[in-house]
C-alpha cells in the first residue's frame, strides 16, 4: 500500500509538527509559571522542619525570612502530638545548626503570616535532619490575643470609636486625601504639642480629664453647635471677602492702632491710681446712707403729700415771681451806683470791723441803759457822773486816777474804768 503524497498532506503535517512544538511551549510556560509561585524552577534548595504550637493562619507558600529578608517558603504545614509541624524550603544550599529558631509573625493586619527563621550557629554544631524543637519556635500572636490584654470596658470603648470613626470617615475620601497632602506640615507641629505634652510639667491626666468634661458638656447640644458652626462659617466667609483685602489693611495698620491703645492705657493709670482714694473718701459716706436708708425712705414716703402741693404753690407763687422778675429789670439800671456805692463804703467797713465787739458793746449796753421804768411802755435812761479832780479844780490839779483814752485800740474801750475821786491814788486803766 502506498501513500500519495500531495502538497496538501506535505502543508497539513508542517501545521501539525507546529501545533506540537506550541503545545509544548506552552505547556512548558505554564509548568515554569506554577513552579515559580514555590520558588526558581530547578533551583538547589534545603528543607528545615521546626515544631510550633500555635501557627494560626499560616500556610503553604507564605514567605520565610531572615532579618525580613526572603530566603524561602512554607512548603507544607502538617500537625504533630498537639503541635504544627512546618517544613520550610530555603533558597540554596543552607548550613542550618541545632540553635536555629523560627518564630510565626504577623506580615499585616489581616492575618498574613510570614515565618523569621534563623539558622543559628556552627559552634552549636549541625541540624542532623531533626525538626526544630517547640523550644526553639515562637507562637503567632494575632491581634485578638492583644486586645485580650485589654479589660472588657477598654474593648467595649476601642469598638465604639472604631465603629464611629469609621462611620465619620465614610464619604470623605477627597477630604482625607487633602488631609493626607498637608500632612507633612502638620507632622512637625505634631512633634511640638507631642513634647510640650511629654514635658514633666504638663499633667496631662488633668488635661484629658477636662477634655472629658467638656465633651460631656457637647452632649445633647449638637443641633446648637451645628447652628454654630454654619454661622461660624458665614463669618469667615464674611472675612475673606475681596481675597481678605479688608482683614490684610486691618492687620497691617493694627501695630499703629495698638501704639495708640496703649499710650491710651498710660494715660488713664494716673486717673486709676487716684480711684481708690477716692473710694476711700466716699466709703463713710456710703456706709452714712446705708446707715441712713430707713430715714431716707421716710422722708421720701413723707415727702409725697408735700409734692402734690408743689404745683398748687408753685401756681400762687407765679405772680410774686413776675412781680419780682420786673422789679430786678427795672433795678437793673442801678447796678452800676450800688456797685460804686459798696466800693467807697468798703475802706471804712475795714477799718470798723476791727471794732466789731466794741459795737456790739455799744448797742448792749444802749439797751441796757433805757430797760428800766416805772410802767409797761415808760423807760428812763440812767446816766451816772462821775466827776474828777481836774474838772472840779478847774484843770488847777490833774486827775490822775481818771483815764483820758480818747482812741482806745480795738476791745479795749470796755474795760476803761475810773479809780476814783480822792487824789492820790494809783493811776491807771484797768484791762
Amino acid at each position: 500500500m502506498t501513500v500519495k503524497v500531495t502538497p496538501d498532506f506535505l502543508a497539513r503535517s508542517v501545521a501539525f509538527r507546529a501545533g506540537i512544538v506550541v503545545l509544548v511551549v506552552l505547556a512548558g510556560v505554564l509548568f515554569l509559571t506554577f513552579k515559580a509561585q514555590t520558588g526558581m524552577p530547578f533551583a538547589k534548595t534545603t528543607e528545615v522542619q521546626a515544631l510550633v504550637s500555635d501557627v494560626h493562619s499560616l500556610r503553604a507558600n507564605d514567605a520565610v525570612r531572615q532579618n525580613s529578608k526572603r530566603i524561602g517558603r512554607v512548603k507544607a504545614v502538617e500537625y504533630k502530638d498537639d503541635a504544627a509541624l512546618v517544613t520550610l524550603e530555603l533558597d540554596g544550599d543552607v548550613d542550618v545548626y541545632k540553635d536555629a529558631t523560627a518564630a510565626v509573625w504577623d506580615l499585616s493586619a489581616l492575618a498574613t503570616k510570614f515565618v523569621e527563621f534563623d539558622p543559628g550557629t556552627s559552634k552549636a554544631g549541625g541540624l542532623a535532619g531533626e525538626p526544630i524543637p517547640v523550644t526553639q519556635t515562637e507562637d503567632s500572636a494575632d491581634l485578638h490575643q492583644l486586645l485580650n490584654v485589654l479589660d472588657p470596658k477598654t474593648r467595649a470603648a476601642a469598638t465604639r470609636t472604631l465603629r464611629e470613626v469609621g462611620g465619620g470617615a465614610a464619604g470623605h475620601g477627597t477630604d482625607l486625601k487633602a488631609f493626607l497632602a498637608e500632612a507633612p506640615d502638620l507632622l512637625g507641629d505634631v512633634g511640638a504639642v507631642s513634647k510640650a505634652l511629654a514635658d514633666p510639667d504638663a499633667d496631662l491626666a488633668e488635661l484629658l480629664q477636662g477634655a472629658n468634661l467638656l465633651a460631656t458638656r457637647f452632649h445633647g447640644r449638637e443641633s446648637e453647635i451645628a447652628q454654630l458652626v454654619r454661622q461660624s462659617d458665614q463669618t469667615l466667609t464674611a472675612i475673606s471677602t475681596d481675597s481678605g483685602t479688608p482683614l490684610r489693611e486691618t492687620v497691617r495698620r493694627l501695630p499703629g492702632t495698638l501704639d495708640d491703645v496703649d499710650q491710651a492705657m498710660d494715660s488713664l493709670q494716673a486717673p486709676l491710681s487716684r480711684t481708690r482714694e477716692a473710694m476711700v473718701a466716699l466709703e463713710p459716706g456710703a456706709k452714712a446712707l446705708g446707715k441712713s436708708e430707713k430715714d431716707l425712705r421716710g422722708f421720701l414716703v413723707d415727702a409725697v403729700p408735700v409734692a402734690h402741693q408743689v404745683p398748687g404753690v408753685s401756681e400762687l407763687a407765679l405772680p410774686a415771681v413776675d412781680d419780682l422778675t420786673r422789679t430786678l429789670s427795672d433795678a437793673r439800671p442801678l447796678v452800676p451806683e450800688v456797685r460804686q456805692a459798696v466800693g467807697d463804703l468798703l475802706t471804712p467797713l475795714r477799718v470798723l470791723s476791727r471794732y466789731s465787739t466794741d459795737m456790739a458793746q455799744l448797742f448792749l449796753r444802749g439797751a441796757s441803759f433805757v430797760s428800766q421804768g416805772p410802767n409797761p411802755g415808760v423807760r428812763y435812761a440812767r446816766l451816772g457822773v462821775t466827776p474828777g479832780v481836774n474838772t472840779v479844780t478847774g484843770g488847777l490839779l490833774r486827775s490822775g486816777n481818771l483815764p483820758q483814752n480818747q482812741y482806745p485800740r480795738p476791745g479795749v474801750a470796755q474795760y476803761d474804768r475810773a479809780q476814783g475821786l480822792p487824789p492820790g491814788l494809783p493811776e491807771g486803766v484797768t484791762r
